[in-house]
């Protein structure tokens, strides 16, 4: 199978206002097109850290990264935006929805800046798609301030995935779902991954739902 990533991570160093903690010392991940990985560990081990690398939204880290074939280190400005709207998903816990715009038009900011070959190709039907298998028709036309917890967590995924990326890399998706809607997402997101051939990186707590991938990468806190 061809090998998506391949990413070896000397160390990343964390930095906030009273401490500086090393993480991710001598990490090393190989994952294969259309692979499903979980990844869980304690807090503080570097999981949302390593999915930020992955993403290619934090550079600054010791170590090498192939991503699609290519070394990242030798991408510029422009390929590493372009890359991150159409060739990765991201549903992060940090994926703020902007609340001036409604629901709807946050789910389709990827398509405002797609490049001019993905603008109109299947908009309407992969928004529509999406939007009916997560059942979040009726908060389209509010603002996030106006909607609950859940219903922006599946906003977030929906603006995630609106793309077909190649890459999803999601973070706690389900944490602040119920039964019925952590269902309807995984669902999807794995038939994501079948249809589509994705690729799919996970970080989750739940352990039922992180040994339904094909490979589970426990984390654990550098000593």
């Amino acid at each position: 199978m061809t090998k998506i990533i391949d990413l070896s991570v000397k160390e990343k160093i964390y930095k906030s206002k009273k401490v500086q903690i090393s993480i991710l010392n001598d990490f090393r991940l190989e994952v294969a097109t259309g692979e499903k990985i979980a990844i869980v560990g304690e807090s503080g081990a570097g999981k949302s850290s390593l999915l930020n690398i992955i993403g290619l939204l934090d550079r600054n880290y010791f170590g090498e990264y192939t991503l699609f074939g290519s070394p990242t280190d030798q991408l510029h400005t422009n390929q590493l935006a372009q890359w991150r709207n159409q060739r990765i998903g991201f549903v992060l816990q940090e994926s703020a929805l902007i609340n001036s715009l409604t629901i709807e038009d946050n789910i389709k900011l990827p398509f405002l800046y797609a490049s001019p070959d993905k603008k109109g190709v299947g908009e309407i039907e992969d928004f529509d798609t999406v939007v009916s298998a997560i059942e979040i028709r009726h908060i389209l036309k509010k603002k996030p301030l106006e909607c609950s917890g859940g219903e922006k967590a599946r906003a977030v995924f929906a603006r995630g995935i609106i793309m077909k990326p190649q890459l999803i890399l999601a973070d706690e998706p389900t944490a602040s779902l119920d039964v019925e809607n952590r269902e309807r997402i995984v669902t999807l997101l794995f038939n994501m991954n079948k249809e589509f051939n994705t690729t799919i990186i996970t970080v989750t707590h739940d352990l039922e739902i992180a040994n339904r991938h094909d490979r589970v990468i426990h984390l654990e806190r550098s000593k």
